[in-house]
C-alpha cells in the first residue's frame, strides 16, 4: 500500500500478523488509560466548548498539517535534501517519542499505586510479549527498524485515540481516509513514490524495500487509533468490530491492491472499522448489558 513511510513489507501473512500484534499493542496502552481512569484532552479548538464545529476545525487542522507535511517530503526529495529529510524525521520522531512514553508511563503509575499492582504488573508483562513479538514477526533483515516503527505506529494511534475527543478522532479518520485516497491517486504520496521507486533508500532509517506489500506508518498509526477510539470510548463489543473491520478492510485493500499496484490504506479499513463501532455502539444501546 502506498504511504510516504513504509514501516514492514512482506508476504500476506506476515503482514496480518504484523498488523494484530500493532493492533494489540495499541490496544494494551489503551487499557492502561482506561483503567487509569484519567484522561488528558490536547485538541487545538475545545470540543467540550465549541461543540461539533470544533471538531470539523480540529479534522480540518490535522488534514491540512498532513497535507503541508507529505508537501514538504516531495520538495525535500525532489531537490535532493534526503539527508535533511532523515535527521528532521529522526528528531521528530524523538522528540514524539519521549511525549508518548512520558505519558503513557504516568497513567501506568497510577494504576500500578492506585488501581490494582497485580493487573498492572500483567498489562506490562503482556506489552513486553507484544514488543518482543513485533520484532519477531517482521522482516529479519531490518529487524530492529522495522519492529520499533511498528510499535512507534501503534504508540503514536494509541496517544491520538485517547488525547482527542470522539468527534474530534472520527472525523480525523474520515478526513484523512479522503485525504489519503486522493494523495495516492494524485498527490503528495503519488509523487513520494514516483520519486524514490528508483532509489527507495531515499528515505534511509523510514524505508523497506524489495518486499511484496508494505504497510504505511501513517496506517499502523491510524488503525491502532481506532481501536483505541472504540475501547476507551464505546466498550469492548464496538472494539471488537472495529478491530474486525479493520483487518477485514486491510485484508479488501491487498487483493485490490494486487490488481491496481498502488493503492491508499486508509479509506477501506477506516471505513468498515468506524462500521463496526457504530455497529456495537448501537447493539449495546439496545442491549447494555453487553460489555
Amino acid at each position: 500500500m502506498a504511504d510516504e513511510m513504509p514501516v514492514i513489507s512482506g508476504d500476506r501473512s506476515t503482514i496480518l500478523v504484523n498488523l494484530l500484534t500493532s493492533i494489540i499493542a495499541a490496544g494494551l496502552l489503551g487499557i492502561i488509560v482506561f483503567l487509569s481512569g484519567f484522561r488528558l484532552y490536547a485538541e487545538p479548538i475545545p470540543e467540550s466548548e465549541f461543540g461539533f464545529l470544533a471538531a470539523v476545525g480540529n479534522a480540518i487542522l490535522f488534514v491540512v498539517l498532513a497535507t503541508v507535511g507529505a508537501t514538504l517530503v516531495v520538495l525535500l526529495l525532489k531537490y535532493g535534501r534526503e539527508k535533511f529529510l532523515r535527521y528532521l524525521l529522526i528528531g521528530a520522531f524523538g522528540f514524539i517519542s519521549i511525549v508518548v512514553v512520558l505519558y503513557f508511563g504516568f497513567m501506568y503509575v497510577i494504576i500500578f499505586q492506585f488501581v490494582d499492582p497485580v493487573l498492572a504488573s500483567l498489562i506490562l508483562i503482556a506489552l513486553i510479549m507484544t514488543i518482543a513479538l513485533a520484532f519477531f514477526t517482521v522482516d529479519a533483515d531490518n529487524r530492529m527498524k522495522n519492529g520499533g516503527l511498528l510499535i512507534f505506529g501503534a504508540a503514536i494511534g494509541a496517544f491520538l485515540g485517547v488525547v482527542l475527543p470522539v468527534w474530534t478522532s472520527v472525523l480525523l479518520l474520515i478526513g484523512l481516509a479522503i485525504y489519503d485516497y486522493y494523495s495516492v491517486k494524485r498527490g503528495p504520496i503519488r509523487k513520494i513514490v514516483e520519486l524514490t521507486e528508483d532509489d527507495p533508500d531515499k528515505l534511509g532509517v523510514l524505508a523497506v524495500s524489495s518486499a511484496e506489500w508494505d504497510i504505511g506508518l501513517g496506517d499502523v498509526a491510524f488503525y491502532g487509533m481506532m481501536t483505541v477510539l472504540a475501547l476507551v470510548n464505546f466498550g469492548l463489543l464496538p472494539t471488537i468490530l472495529a478491530v474486525v473491520g479493520i483487518i477485514s478492510g486491510f485484508l479488501i485493500t491487498l487483493k485490490l491492491l494486487e490488481k491496481r499496484g498502488l493503492m491508499p490504506g486508509l479509506p477501506i479499513p477506516v471505513a468498515l472499522g468506524l462500521l463496526g463501532i457504530t455497529i456495537g455502539f448501537l447493539i449495546r444501546w439496545v442491549l447494555p448489558f453487553i460489555p
